[in-house]
């Protein structure tokens, strides 16, 4: 089980030069900017954009949409994204459907520092590889492992041999850089870490990720972390509800 350990102060900040805290100030956006972010933090790629808006200070309007309840099928929500998927960002009368196109808007609009985006072509292309790495390979395993479990179907030993050969890539992608893209933390941190926290919920680590849970503890030092954590816990809800048998499909566990 994934235990997480939010740590009130940032003393390992300073002993490690590379672990910066990321505690931004809050960006002033006119009436035209207005950011509406539709989704359920049980989501780690809602979770990945709160995290990368709250980096950046950019305030956004959160309107919940219910995964287990079914919001996110209705006519209401439909009319907004037909997908019928979270999160989804509404701004200048336009919506954004995808988390990462959400995440890279809000760098390329407001990241003027490259706090998270960095500058220059392969500097940009290494921290692009691991947002596709996540939309292709690391977030595709994670829907289906939970889709499954919130159906009564517990992964499939072949499934977690895929996960963890998954997370492979990533630890030797660690082993000469502190961060996944580079040596800083940037977009692709905050990416991977809303999915992989997620999923270690259920399935470990394997012990030669060595370097990987070095990374989990420098992320889980920084204040919107708790972003995420509150997000963990919310799914923690509905998994322990599957184990003791009191999930039931189209209820909030709060119902039950």
């Amino acid at each position: 089980m994934f235990k997480l350990n939010i740590l009130k102060n940032l003393t390992m900040a300073t002993r490690n030069p590379s672990l910066r805290s990321y505690s931004p100030k809050v960006k002033s956006l006119t009436i035209g900017d207005k950011l509406i972010l539709y989704g359920d933090e049980a989501s780690p790629p809602v979770r990945f954009v709160q995290m990368t808006a709250a980096i950046l200070g950019i305030n956004l309007d959160f309107r919940n949409i219910n995964l287990f309840t079914g919001e996110n099928t209705t006519e209401f929500y439909k009319n907004i994204n037909p997908l019928q998927k979270v999160p989804c960002l509404m701004t200048h009368d336009e919506v954004l459907v995808d988390s990462h196109a959400i995440a890279l808007y809000l760098c390329r609009r407001w990241d003027t520092e490259h706090v998270l985006y960095p500058q220059g072509d392969l500097a940009q292309a290494h921290c692009d590889e691991i947002l596709f790495y996540n939309a292709t390979t690391l977030f595709p395993i994670d829907s289906d492992i939970y889709t499954k479990f919130f159906a009564g179907i517990p992964a499939s030993k072949e499934r977690v041999e895929d996960w963890l050969k998954a997370l492979d890539f990533l630890e030797h992608r660690l082993k000469n850089h502190a961060w996944l893209a580079g040596d800083k933390m940037m977009l692709a941190d905050i990416c991977a870490v809303a999915t992989i926290s997620t999923v270690l919920c259920s399935i470990p680590l394997a012990d030669h990720h060595v370097k990987l849970r070095r990374w989990l503890n420098d992320i889980e030092q920084q204040p919107f972390f708790n972003i995420n954590k509150r997000g963990l816990e919310r799914l923690m809800k509905f998994i322990t509800a599957v184990k003791v048998g009191r999930f039931q499909q189209g209820r909030d566990v709060d119902q039950n």
